[in-house]
C-alpha cells in the first residue's frame, strides 16, 4: 500500500472534523443539561395607602440555584429579596413592602418577579393582581 500526500491530507481532514465534533459535544452538552426556570404562584398584593405588601410563593423548577428575587411593580417601585432556592425547592415571600402612594384598593397592577440565578443570569415572570385592603 502506498501512502500518498492525498491520503495523508484526507486523514488529517477527517481527524480535524472528528476533533471539532468532540470539542463541540463537550462544549454544548453541559449547557443543554442546565435548566434555569422558576414559577411564582399564590400571589397576593395588599395596599395600606402607603405601601404595597407582597405575599407569594416562588419555586425553582430548574437545576441552577436561585440566590435572589427582584420584585418590581409596573406602576413604579421595586425591592430585592434574598431567597436561596436549590432546584426543586420553594420559598415564601412574606409581607415584602414596596413604598407606593397614589394607588387604591381594587386597582389592577402588574408585579414582575425576576429570579437571579447563582451564575448571574436572570429570568422574569409578570403577574397581574388586584390590590386588596391590608
Amino acid at each position: 500500500m502506498q501512502t500518498s500526500i492525498e491520503n495523508i491530507l484526507w486523514i488529517v481532514a477527517v481527524l480535524g472534523v472528528a476533533g471539532l465534533v468532540i470539542f463541540s459535544l463537550f462544549s454544548w452538552v453541559p449547557s443543554l443539561l442546565t435548566n434555569k426556570d422558576f414559577t411564582v404562584y399564590d400571589v397576593h398584593a395588599y395596599y395600606d395607602g402607603k405601601y404595597v405588601h407582597i405575599f407569594a410563593t416562588v419555586k425553582n423548577t430548574g437545576n441552577i440555584p436561585i440566590k435572589q428575587v427582584r420584585i418590581e411593580l409596573t406602576v413604579g417601585g421595586s425591592t430585592t429579596v434574598n431567597l436561596n432556592l436549590k432546584g426543586g425547592e420553594q420559598g415564601a415571600i412574606n409581607d415584602v413592602k414596596i413604598y407606593k402612594t397614589g394607588l387604591s384598593v381594587g386597582k389592577r397592577i402588574g408585579i414582575k418577579f425576576t429570579a437571579i440565578f447563582q451564575d448571574g443570569t436572570q429570568k422574569s415572570r409578570l403577574v397581574h393582581v388586584i390590590l386588596e385592603e391590608y
